[in-house]
């Protein structure tokens, strides 16, 4: 079964990656995207788990609303 390429932006996207050098740059660029923000993610997860946290709260948490 063939791709449908009716409409020009499957055209385009097809010659983008069927062309060897183009469609090699191409995916190594979503690679790259990938990683950073699969990197960046990561990073941020890190540095949320560093953070200094204050010992009081400006409101109070459900567990003391009966106290």
């Amino acid at each position: 079964m063939r791709f449908p390429l009716d409409n020009p932006i499957f055209q385009f996207f097809f010659w983008l990656v069927d062309t060897p050098g183009l469609g090699g740059l191409f995916v190594g660029l979503i690679v790259v995207v990938f990683v950073s923000v699969a990197g960046s993610a990561l990073r941020w997860i890190v540095r949320g788990g560093q953070a200094d946290e204050s010992e009081t709260y400006a409101y109070p948490t459900p567990a003391l609303h009966e106290h």
